[in-house]
């Protein structure tokens, strides 16, 4: 039986679309397909009686059908929990992010998810205004850093589908690298990055 969820903290994902990815106004991915990785550092939450805060999650998406949040899109997931977390904290996060305690990854996953794996590795999650360093194990790196515009001011879009329509950074990669088995490994450094907060519940 699944129980009542919160989870707020930091955000960062890395694609291979150019800046700005376009899945943010359901257009097609640059290479008609989509690569991404995602990270999230959870500052405060809690999965019913056990405590979330202070753990990392990782997911690689791999994607071959075009529009990122088309009706019909299938997605292959790797979820990758914190090596740190107790077995109820990772059953927790599990159930959060493959869909199965509600919220938004419950549309997520019936919508979307086709194949999804989880694995555990150390997970290093750093932001310090708008440059984030993750360290996903020897599967994944990220280090982004916030895009400037024209008036030196960050660029920024809003809403976001997967941050409960958090305000995001727009940003860009200098590292980010996967390497995971069969259709997981990719280097998309250069390329696009969205970063800042998230609040994401089961109501």
């Amino acid at each position: 039986m699944t129980s009542n969820w919160a989870i707020a903290g930091d955000y960062v994902e890395a694609c291979n679309c150019d800046v700005a990815c376009q899945c943010i106004w359901m257009e097609a991915p640059d290479d008609g397909a989509c690569t991404a990785s995602l990270a999230w550092h959870i500052r405060e939450g809690e999965y019913g009686a056990v405590d979330l805060s202070d753990l990392s999650v990782a997911m690689l998406i791999s994607s071959e059908d075009g529009v990122m949040f088309a009706p019909g899109t299938g997605w292959d997931v790797v979820l990758v929990t914190d090596e740190t977390a107790t077995d109820e904290q990772r059953a927790a996060l599990e159930d959060i992010f493959f869909g199965r305690a509600g919220g938004i990854w419950a549309a997520v996953a019936d919508s979307h998810v086709e194949s999804a794996e989880a694995v555990t590795a150390p997970i290093s999650f750093s932001r310090e205004g708008a440059d984030v360093s993750v360290s996903v194990g020897d599967v994944a790196t990220m280090e982004v850093t916030g895009a400037p515009g024209f008036n030196g001011e960050l660029g920024r879009i809003s809403p976001h589908p997967l941050t409960k329509s958090q305000e995001m950074t727009v940003g860009k990669s200098t590292a980010a690298s996967v390497s995971y088995g069969d259709g997981f490994g990719w280097d998309l450094s250069g390329n696009n990055a969205y970063l800042g907060d998230f609040e994401l519940a089961s109501a």
